[in-house]
Order: structure tokens, then sequence, then C-alpha cells
């Protein structure tokens, strides 16, 4: 296949994934079932009594009890929900989702608890061990494979007997 040939099919790939990712963010508030922080910002009281999934960063942990900050997209607090008898254990600055009834004095029992990061430094783990696992997966494939950039392609580092070689289009 020519250089100019896969050097368009790359741009209308990315072009499309462009576009899928500028499409779902787009539409993402307006198909979502329960409410965004933005939603609720100054209009939590349409939300009262009604199964909602909020996520939020716990702020404080009491007894039996969390204080979540739900917050909008500029990072603003819009509600500090009580949530009580969570079943599992979370620190403050962890990050938690709860389904349940919201309650009109901004309190809920939650019929599902989930925690996403126990503590502050479970997010930063998850991105080390991310980035490990993706260095040693692109090392791995860099070590059976090599970068042809004159031809924009990979090709076996060591061809064995066994292979045939596959004649170029191009």
């Amino acid at each position: 296949m020519h250089t100019a040939v896969r050097l368009g099919l790359l741009a209308i790939c990315l072009l499309g994934v462009v576009g899928l990712a500028i499409h779902y963010g787009a539409t993402y508030d307006e198909h979502w079932p329960h409410p965004t922080g933005d939603q609720l910002e100054g209009n939590v009281e349409a939300y009262t009594g009604e199964q909602v999934l909020l996520f939020g960063e716990v702020h404080a942990v009491k007894d039996d009890a969390l204080t979540v900050h739900v917050t909008n997209d500029a990072d603003e607090v819009v509600l500090e929900l009580t949530v009580y008898g969570p079943t599992e254990s979370v620190e403050p600055g962890g990050v938690v989702q709860v389904y349940g009834v919201l309650e009109t004095d901004r309190t809920m029992t939650p019929d599902e608890f989930v925690v996403v990061n126990e503590s502050p430094t479970a997010t930063r783990y998850k991105h080390l061990a991310s980035l490990i696992g993706g260095l040693l997966a692109a090392g791995y494939f860099l070590r059976q494979w090599r970068i042809d950039v004159a031809r924009i392609s990979f090709e076996p580092r060591h061809a064995t007997s066994d292979t045939q070689e596959v004649p170029d289009d191009g």
C-alpha cells in the first residue's frame, strides 16, 4: 500500500475518532438518566424524593455517616450530601458513587455504595500502574517488531525460516 494511501486512511480514522469523541461529549448530559453536578446546581429540590446516582469526593467521615461533596464541571461544590450506613471504608479525599433516594434534608441511605478511590493516593497508584503496564506492553511489542518510518508500517524483527515473504503491492 502506498504511503499516501496509508496516511489518508490514518487521517480519516483519526478524524472519525475525534468526531465521535466530540459528539459523545456534546450529548452526554442529555442521555445520562441521573442528574449531574451541573444539573443539581441551584435545582436540588427537583431531584429530592427520586432515585439518583451521584458521584462525589468524601469530605468527612463520622461514625456511620460520610459527608460527600458533589461538584459541577468547574469543581464547585453544588451539594453537600450526608450518606448514612456505608458498608465500605473510605478516607477523606476518596471518591464514591452512591445510588438511592435523595431526601429533602440532603441525606441518603444508599441502595448501592461503591468506592471508586478509597483515598487520594489511590488515583496516583492507578495512574502509575497503568503507565508502567503501558510501557511494559510497548516495550514487549517493540522488542518483537520494528517501526519502518519510510513505509509507515511495522515489521517483525526476527524472521524465522518458516515465514514466507509477502511481496509489497506498492
